[in-house]
C-alpha cells in the first residue's frame, strides 16, 4: 500500500473511532509500529490528526466542520445572550447584513416588528426570516450545504455594491489576539467585503470559538470594530474591543 493510500486509510479509520491507538493502525494497515508513527506525524503536520500520549491519536475537528445541526446547539444559551443583545442594536429605518452562522441566526426573531433590512447569505436564516415578516435581500450563489450558506462570485459582486448601517458577523474561530477565520474561502470574501462595506461592524463569537481556528481569515479585530461575546469568554489582548454580555 503506497504511502498515500495508507494515510488515507487511516484517516478513515480515525473518522469513525474517537481514538484510535497505534496498535490498531498496524494490525489494519499490516505495516511495523515505526511506518504507523511516521504516517501520524505527516498527517499531524498537515493539521489533520491530534496526537495523544499513550501510543493514540485522534482526528482533528476544525471549527465550523461539524453538522449544522450539531453546531446550532452548541453553546446555544450563549448564542440566544449574544443574538438577543446584538439585535438591540439594531434601529428602525437600518440597512444590515447579517452573516450565516447559527449565532447570527439568533439575532432574527429579536428584530421581529423593527422596520429594517436584513442582508444576508445564510440560507439557514431563510425559513425565520419569512415567519417573522422580515424584509430581506437573500444573495445569489451556490449552496454550501453543510454550513446552510450562499458563496460564489455573484455574491460577492453583490455586497460590493451595497453599504450597510451596520453588519453582525460571526466566526467559527477567533484567536485571542483577533483574527476571526471561517471554514469557506468565499465565505470569508463575503463577511470581509461586508464589513469593509458597513459603518459599524460588530463580530459575534460565543466561548466555545475563542482559540479555535478554521481554514480561512476574514478579519483581524481593530478599535474600530466590536467583538459580542458573554462573561464566559477568556480574555483578548487590548487592541480588541469587547461587549460582554449575559
Amino acid at each position: 500500500m503506497i504511502p498515500f493510500i495508507r494515510r488515507e486509510k487511516i484517516l478513515e479509520i480515525l473518522a469513525k473511532s474517537d481514538v484510535v491507538y497505534i496498535e490498531q493502525l498496524v494490525k489494519f494497515t499490516s505495516v511495523s509500529d515505526a511506518t504507523i508513527r511516521r504516517d501520524l506525524k505527516t498527517l499531524f503536520d498537515e493539521g489533520y490528526v491530534d496526537l495523544l500520549s499513550g501510543g493514540a491519536a485522534k482526528l482533528k475537528v476544525r471549527a465550523g466542520e461539524k453538522p449544522l445541526k450539531e453546531r446550532v446547539n452548541i453553546n446555544r444559551a450563549e448564542k440566544e445572550i449574544i443574538g438577543k443583545y446584538a439585535a438591540s442594536l439594531v434601529r428602525d429605518g437600518d440597512f444590515i447584513f447579517i452573516g450565516p452562522g447559527t449565532t447570527e441566526n439568533m439575532m432574527i426573531k429579536h428584530l421581529e416588528n423593527k422596520q429594517v433590512t436584513v442582508v444576508t447569505n445564510g440560507a439557514f436564516h431563510i425559513p425565520l426570516l419569512i415567519e417573522k415578516k422580515i424584509d430581506a435581500i437573500i444573495l445569489g450563489g451556490r449552496i454550501i450545504n453543510s454550513i446552510a450558506a450562499l458563496s460564489g462570485q455573484s455574491a460577492i459582486d453583490q455586497v460590493k455594491k451595497m453599504h450597510f448601517d451596520k453588519c453582525f458577523i460571526g466566526g467559527t474561530g477567533i484567536s485571542t489576539n483577533g483574527v476571526m477565520t471561517t471554514s469557506d474561502e468565499n465565505v470569508a470574501m463575503i463577511n470581509s467585503q461586508a464589513a469593509e462595506n458597513s459603518n459599524e461592524i460588530y463580530f459575534l463569537a460565543d466561548s466555545g470559538k475563542v482559540g479555535k481556528e478554521s481554514r480561512f481569515e476574514f478579519a483581524r479585530l481593530e478599535k474600530h470594530h466590536t467583538l459580542i461575546t458573554t462573561k464566559k469568554c477568556a480574555a483578548f489582548s487590548d487592541n480588541v474591543n469587547c461587549t460582554h454580555v449575559g
